[in-house]
């Protein structure tokens, strides 16, 4: 009777494993989001459940805060600007820069200095 049992499990894991596989190749599951619809062009851990993202999306390029208590949008930045310097600097070395810049826009409209994240000077 066990080894009854262990064979059926043994036929149930590979059909679930062919199934997935089947799919996968058939676009049905596991697909991704089109590389014209969204596009992470860079990201900056800040601390470990703390990031920064440049995300663009349907032709808008935003500038994402992550941390435990979810996402925020923290600004829009230039698609142009962010295109032109992700090609520049494949590694994303202005990405620091580019944070820095739609901070600082931003804090024109009333963000105390203090409240900038940390990692980026």
């Amino acid at each position: 009777m066990l080894l009854t049992s262990l064979l059926t499990l043994l036929v149930v894991v590979v059909a679930a494993i062919v199934v997935v596989r089947l799919s996968r190749r058939l676009g049905v599951a596991g697909r991704a989001a089109p590389r014209e619809l969204l596009d992470v062009v860079a990201r900056v851990p800040l601390e470990p459940r703390r990031s920064l993202y440049v995300v663009e999306v349907a032709g808008k390029a935003l500038l994402i805060g992550t941390s435990e208590m979810g996402l925020s949008t923290l600004a829009e930045l230039e698609p142009e600007q962010v295109r032109a310097r992700a090609a520049a600097e494949p590694g994303g070395g202005a990405f620091a820069s580019m944070v820095r810049a739609a901070l600082a826009r931003r804090g024109a409209g009333g963000r105390a200095a203090d409240d900038e994240p940390r990692g980026l000077s």
